[in-house]
């Protein structure tokens, strides 16, 4: 049972520490029975000694497997790549985990083995798998507002200097030309590592659970952004979606992105955090959109490059829309910068009173105007 293999990342067969265009990457192979042995992993939570293996399928994370262990059945994925340890680390901080598990629609690891740095294998009580066409999207959207939400207590203040910096780093690496940064509202607060997906729901008493599992070698690679915002995240559900091909069910994204919000907390979603003059959403589709492209690149999927390809083209298309957004908000300063110098026109006797007032008014005029043109354009 061999994992899907990134051949267009790096060569098929590759052993310890690779380099790749993108940067190394760590490779484990052997068994996993080394693993349970003498070898050099670390394990945590429910241990695996004595359990009995079944292998079942494999994927872009690694290799699945069925084990019975003392009277449980546990779901093991042997992880074929190393992306770190956000997974493990996240289920061992009891405080954070009892946040996430209190929401009863996620399901966090119980167990598994780092190596090297890296969750070489993750164990979860075993639950079945719930395809994506299965779920209602509107619930599933509201239920990942609410697992982000349960994060609060652990968010940190925007970082959108690191942000930038890391959207940079992606375009670099994926040799793209587009370019696109922008500032962030206050309330785009960064959350912990937490890599939710539709495609790895799995059933729940009150409906599909999320199963977070570690990133693949392309997201690890190119999804570098780190401690994500919330919106970040409704976005990477909101492509999954659209891809399985149910953009026009539920409502469609605005209708997800409004369940999303009845979950997550109100300050996500408010109308600073979403404008597009601040990023807001559009800043996040198009850094999914650019991890998909990294997928699409490392595991030669050519119909994922040609879509991909395709959005991309439209970034300059976008990008004069948001330069037409930035002037229409301009003229509020240029109004306020007017109000200004009536002001001090008429304290100064430079202009007769009807002529400060006639000034006044012209500025509040072309700043009303300019902030209304900038709202409908939003």
């Amino acid at each position: 049972m061999l994992a899907p293999w990134p051949t267009g990342l790096l060569p098929e067969g590759s052993e310890g520490t690779v380099p790749t265009p993108w940067g190394p990457v760590t490779v484990f192979s052997g068994h996993l029975e080394d693993l349970l042995g003498d070898g050099d992993g670390r394990w945590w939570g429910a241990s695996m000694d004595g359990a009995v293996f079944e292998a079942m399928h494999a994927d872009r994370h690694g290799r699945w497997f069925r084990a019975e262990h003392e009277g449980a059945t546990y779901d093991v994925l042997q992880c074929a790549f190393g992306t770190g340890r956000a997974l493990s680390s996240l289920a061992q901080q009891a405080d954070r985990a009892e946040a996430l598990l209190a929401t009863h629609r996620v399901q966090l690891p119980v167990g598994g083995c780092t190596l090297e740095g890296h969750d070489a294998v993750v164990v979860w009580p075993h639950a079945a798998s719930v395809g994506l066409n299965e779920v209602d999207l509107l619930d599933q959207f509201r239920a990942a507002g609410t697992v982000l939400g349960a994060l609060v207590p652990w968010a940190t203040p925007p970082v959108e200097r690191r942000w930038n910096d890391a959207m940079a780093t992606v375009e670099q690496r994926l040799g793209t030309s587009t370019l696109w940064r922008a500032p962030h509202d206050r309330a785009t607060v960064g959350l912990p590592d937490l890599h939710l997906s539709l495609h790895s729901l799995v059933e729940g008493a009150e409906g599909p659970r999320f199963r977070p599992l570690p990133r693949t070698v392309d997201e690890a690679l190119t999804d570098v952004v780190g401690r994500k915002p919330g919106l970040a995240h409704a976005m990477a559900l909101e492509g999954e979606a659209v891809e399985a091909g149910r953009a026009s069910e539920a409502g469609g994204p605005e209708a997800w992105f409004d369940a999303w919000s009845v979950g997550a907390p109100a300050s996500w979603s408010n109308p600073r955090a979403r404008s597009t003059y601040r990023g807001g959403l559009w800043i996040w589709r198009y850094a999914n959109v650019m991890r998909w492209r990294g997928r699409a690149l490392a595991w030669e999927d050519h119909d994922l490059q040609a879509a991909t390809q395709s959005w991309l083209e439209d970034v300059d298309r976008l990008q004069a829309r948001l330069g037409v957004l930035r002037m229409w908000r301009s003229l509020l300063w240029l109004g306020a910068a007017g109000l200004a110098a009536a002001w001090y026109a008429h304290a100064l006797d430079a202009l007769s009173p009807s002529a400060s007032l006639a000034l006044a008014g012209g500025s509040v005029a072309v700043a009303a105007g300019g902030w209304l043109r900038y709202r409908a354009a939003e």
